[in-house]
């Protein structure tokens, strides 16, 4: 009886020690195939401007951040069984994703735009019927099944294959944010950026946010007070300035 007292009294520390870590540290879900917004390094560190929004928000909260690589589509699936708290990979805020995550305050609005290699298509119009290539389970896939319903849509589970697709001509025009676009066109000066910029506030209009389970509105209320902390003491906009100026 009393290795029992002793065992449970040590199962009971082990689970305090637990609790603790976990409320002491934030996992966060994030697709690291992306830049700027997330992208690993030679050395294999996830770095980019979501990484740093999210270890500045850790910072404020004094805690842990730790980063959970998955597949775009398989974020929202994974943040629902629990293997991570918390969601930050350019996510637009959308009314399907709402069904299923709560999204904080937008930390950043971008705009989608189309790229292709130079000189073949001069407006959206000459590509309605040729291969498109977008990410899965992103809003850009939504948008390409919805506006360009003729077209052949190519589903890719990461950001630089549908690039490397678009440069061997397996594609023949590539949709996605506007700043990861730009990323591309900065290592190859054949590829450029096709029509005008699309803004449908339908399936773009609402921003980027970190998504958590509706449940766990303590963990939303903590972020939504340090990201609106990190923009009023000008932290936000010196992370903005390291990768978009």
């Amino acid at each position: 009886m009393k290795k029992l007292k002793v065992f449970l009294t040590l199962a009971s520390l082990c689970v305090g020690g637990m609790a603790f870590a976990k409320e002491d540290t934030i996992r966060f879900g994030t697709n690291p195939e992306y830049p700027p917004f997330e992208f690993k390094t030679e050395s294999g560190e996830v770095t980019g401007f979501d990484i740093d929004v999210a270890n500045a928000i850790c910072a404020e909260l004094q805690k842990k951040c730790v980063y959970v690589a998955q597949s775009f589509d398989s974020l929202i699936p994974n943040l629902r069984l629990k293997r991570f708290d918390a969601i930050i990979s350019s996510m637009d805020i959308t009314e399907e994703r709402q069904k299923h995550v709560t999204f904080s305050d937008p930390y950043y609005l971008n705009p989608s735009v189309f790229v292709a290699m130079a000189g073949q298509f001069k407006s959206a119009d000459d590509f309605k019927t040729k291969d498109i290539g977008v990410l899965n389970g992103s809003t850009h896939q939504q948008y390409i099944k919805s506006k360009f319903t003729d077209a052949n849509i190519k589903n890719y589970p990461q950001y630089p294959n549908a690039m490397s697709d678009l440069e061997i001509g397996r594609v023949n025009v590539v949709f996605g944010d506007e700043v990861v676009v730009a990323e591309f066109i900065k290592r190859n000066d054949k590829l450029e950026i096709v029509g005008e910029q699309v803004n449908d506030p339908e399936y773009f209009g609402n921003g980027l946010a970190i998504a958590v389970l509706p449940k766990n509105t303590e963990l939303l209320a903590e972020i939504n007070g340090a990201l609106k902390k990190i923009k009023e003491d000008g932290r936000y906009q010196t992370i903005y300035e390291k990768w978009f100026k």
